[in-house]
C-alpha cells in the first residue's frame, strides 16, 4: 500500500493512527514519517483489546513506551476505561465508573510523560455530557488548556444515534471556554456525518473492510463489487460490477482507477490496490462532495 499510495499522481502525506500493540509496524510509520509519507502520527492505547480480554496492558508500561518514542508521534490516546464489561448489559454505574477511572488515568499518565501535551483524553456516549464540560474547562499547572479530546460514539448504536450525540458534544464544546479543542471520533465511517460535524480526526477501517470484501469505493458509483467469481442469485448484492454494468460505466470506473496510476486488473485481483483505491475515494469525497460545512446540518426550529 505503501508504494502504490506514493505511485499515485496527487498523493500526499497521510494520517496514520496504529495501536500501540502493533509496535513493529510503529517503528516502520516513524521511518516514513521521516521519509514524509506520514503526515501526522496518531498512537491508540489498544483500551478496546483490553476492553474484550484480548490483551492486557499496564498503564505504567505503556507510559514507558510512549516516552521512548514521543518525539516522533504527535498524540497519544489515554489508556481509557470503557464502559463495561465485554457483551454484558451496560448499567448506568458502569458510565459513571468509567468515567471516573478514565480521568484519573490520564492524570496519572500525564504527570509521568515527557510531552505531557500530546496525551488525549477519552468520552465514551453514555457518560455525563457534564464530565465534557469539565474535561473542557480544566487547565494544567500553567493554566493551559486541554489541546486534544476523543469521543467514542457508541459504534454498536444506528448512525442517528451518534449523530445526535456529536450534535450534542458540538454544541457543548462551542459554548465552553475551549471551543477550539482538537476532537478525534473513534471508528466514524459515514461521510456524510463528516460533513456536518467538526472534528480534526477521524478513524476507521472501511477501506479495508471494502477490500476485504472484494469490493472499493468509487467517487461516481459508491461501493462495488469488482470480484471475477461467479455469482448465483443467491447472493444478488455481490454481483460484480464488472459483470452487470455497461461499457459507458465500466469506462468510467476504469478512468478513475488509471487516474490513480493502477489497473483493473490490479483492483480486482490485489487487496492492497483496493485498500489505497478506496483511501484515494474517501479522501476525494471529503474535499468535495462531503466538505465540512457547519451549514450541512440542518437543527430543528424553536417555535417558543
Amino acid at each position: 500500500m505503501h508504494d502504490l499510495l506514493l505511485n499515485m499522481p496527487d498523493f500526499e502525506p497521510i494520517d496514520i493512527l496504529i495501536s500501540q500493540l502493533d509496535r513493529k509496524a510503529i517503528e516502520r510509520n516513524i521511518e516514513w514519517k521521516h521519509q514524509g509519507f506520514c503526515k501526522t502520527l496518531f498512537i491508540d492505547s489498544g483500551a478496546y483489546s483490553v476492553h474484550t480480554g484480548n490483551a492486557k496492558i499496564t498503564p505504567d508500561e505503556y507510559i514507558e513506551y510512549i516516552n521512548s518514542i514521543s518525539e516522533d508521534v504527535d498524540v497519544f490516546a489515554q489508556l481509557d476505561k470503557i464502559p463495561g464489561t465485554f457483551r454484558v448489559p451496560k448499567s448506568p454505574e458502569d458510565y459513571v465508573e468509567s468515567a471516573r477511572l478514565s480521568w484519573e488515568n490520564f492524570l496519572y499518565m500525564r504527570s509521568k510523560l515527557k510531552e505531557p501535551e500530546k496525551l488525549m483524553p477519552v468520552m465514551h456516549a453514555g457518560e455525563s455530557f457534564d464530565h465534557l464540560k469539565m474535561m473542557l474547562e480544566w487547565r494544567d499547572e500553567n493554566g493551559k488548556q486541554l489541546e486534544w479530546i476523543g469521543l467514542s460514539p457508541a459504534n454498536d448504536s444506528s448512525q442517528q444515534t451518534k449523530d445526535v450525540y456529536l450534535r450534542n458534544c458540538e454544541d457543548i464544546i462551542r459554548a465552553s471556554s475551549n471551543p477550539t479543542v482538537k476532537t478525534h471520533l473513534y471508528g466514524m465511517t459515514s461521510l456524510d456525518s463528516l460533513s456536518k460535524y467538526h472534528c480534526y480526526s477521524a478513524d476507521s477501517i472501511s477501506h479495508r473492510l471494502i477490500a476485504g470484501y472484494c469490493k472499493v469505493m468509487s467517487p461516481t458509483f459508491g461501493v462495488v463489487s469488482v470480484s471475477k467469481r461467479h455469482r448465483t442469485s443467491a447472493v444478488k448484492s455481490n454481483y460484480s460490477f464488472l459483470e452487470t454494468a455497461d461499457d459507458y460505466n465500466l469506462n468510467i470506473l476504469r478512468k478513475e482507477v488509471e487516474e490513480c496510476n493502477l489497473t483493473m486488473d490490479q483492483i480486482c485481483e490485489k487487496s492492497a490496490a483496493r485498500v489505497v483505491f478506496t483511501m484515494h475515494t474517501i479522501q476525494k469525497l471529503m474535499r468535495t462532495k462531503y466538505k465540512y460545512s457547519s451549514g450541512n446540518i440542518k437543527r430543528a426550529k424553536r417555535f417558543f
